[in-house]
């Protein structure tokens, strides 16, 4: 059997590694800047009673759309009010500074039932935009435990046989 011996130039090689590092360099700037990095960036506080299941990196909504994250969440100062006993900052994109406005609120939501909490934002249109490092108002909610859905469950079975025993 003859052997076939196939021989690539070092300039050759040379080309094809700068071009495969190229779309690399292109690929991984493209990702980081879809994720939003390198854009301009503000930061709002908020204060709450408390913070369970939220964490740093967990996303802030505008109306459902994501606008930014939580880059930090400790206890406040020198509050003396059980409702801000945490403090929670905000980073929020740059280009939705004019729709978070002073009478704008905030509050913790949790995604789902067992999910992870993060900050929702309900958008107003009169008062004047936050500035940064100003704070928005928070609308205190109250979390669903597993316990609470078994009790509206059993609440709802035991109306439904109510209803059914009154037809007999």
């Amino acid at each position: 059997m003859a052997e076939i011996t196939i021989r690539i130039s070092d300039k050759t090689l040379k080309v094809v590694a700068a071009f495969v590092v190229a779309m690399l360099l292109v690929w991984g700037f493209s990702h980081f800047w879809s994720t939003g990095l390198f854009r301009p960036k503000y930061e709002i506080l908020m204060f709450v009673p408390e913070a369970q299941g939220l964490h740093v990196g967990a996303p802030v909504r505008l109306d459902g759309m994501p606008v930014g994250n939580v880059s930090r969440v400790e206890l406040a100062r020198d509050s003396m009010s059980p409702n801000r006993r945490l403090e929670v900052d905000l980073r929020i994109e740059k280009r939705f500074q004019n729709m978070i406005r002073q009478d704008s609120k905030a509050s913790l939501v949790t995604e789902g039932l067992l999910g992870d909490r993060y900050v929702s934002i309900r958008r107003e249109f009169t008062g004047t935009p936050i500035s940064p490092g100003g704070e928005i108002g928070v609308i205190a909610t109250k979390e669903v435990s597993v316990s609470d859905f078994i009790d509206a469950i059993g609440k709802k079975a035991d109306c439904q046989c109510g209803k059914q025993l009154a037809h007999r």
